[in-house]
């Protein structure tokens, strides 16, 4: 079987550190799609067209390569929260999911480019916060990692000390579902 081309879509360090998990070989080509123009009151159908469009995006540079991409949104009270503008707003998430429970949506999109197939997936979670105290909070921010992460908060890193459970697929949380896109990346034949 010929080695294929594998590039992913998206400069996140924690889906490079999980695609290399899984003993996978890939380049990284960073999508320019501007997601900040895109609304859908959905969040899982907005975190798979954005996946969607960035791996879309990729592959119009391809004509043998498979491409994945992918997009996290965190929703808390039926509202979506992304990546904090700043160190004040990134408090201000983090009070509000103190002590609560919110959902991890990571959308995947996997497009082969030879072979014309195209996977457009989800996979999610319930992550529930421990009660944070001020100092907690003001600490954690101060590392910078919440500007990073939708939701303001990353379980890879040091924000794994601040949940108390999670229910569903911890991957998504993390940014990829990862069981999800071995098992589609394997019926492409990719090994």
């Amino acid at each position: 079987m010929q080695k294929r081309k594998i590039v992913l879509a998206s400069k996140s360090p924690r889906r490079k550190k999980l695609l290399e998990q899984i003993g996978l070989e890939f380049e990284i080509v960073e999508s320019n799609f501007d997601e900040d123009r895109v609304s859908l009151a959905d969040p899982i159908e907005l975190a798979k067209f954005l996946a969607l469009k960035k791996a879309e995006t990729v592959a119009a540079n391809y004509d043998d390569a498979i491409i994945i991409g992918a997009d996290s949104v965190v929703i808390f009270n039926n509202q979506p929260l992304g990546k904090p503008k700043d160190a004040v707003k990134a408090k201000e998430i983090l009070r509000e999911l103190s002590g609560k429970e919110n959902k991890a949506i990571t959308g995947y999109a996997i497009i082969d480019t030879k072979n014309k197939i195209m996977v457009n997936n989800h996979g999610e979670a319930i992550v529930k916060f421990r009660n944070l105290s001020d100092e907690e909070i003001n600490e954690y921010v101060k590392t910078g990692e919440p500007m990073e992460m939708a939701g303001g908060y990353g379980l890879m890193d040091r924000g794994a000390v601040l949940m108390e459970k999670i229910t569903g697929d911890f991957y998504s949380v993390v940014g990829l579902p990862i069981s999800e896109v071995y098992f589609e990346l394997r019926k492409m034949g990719v090994i």
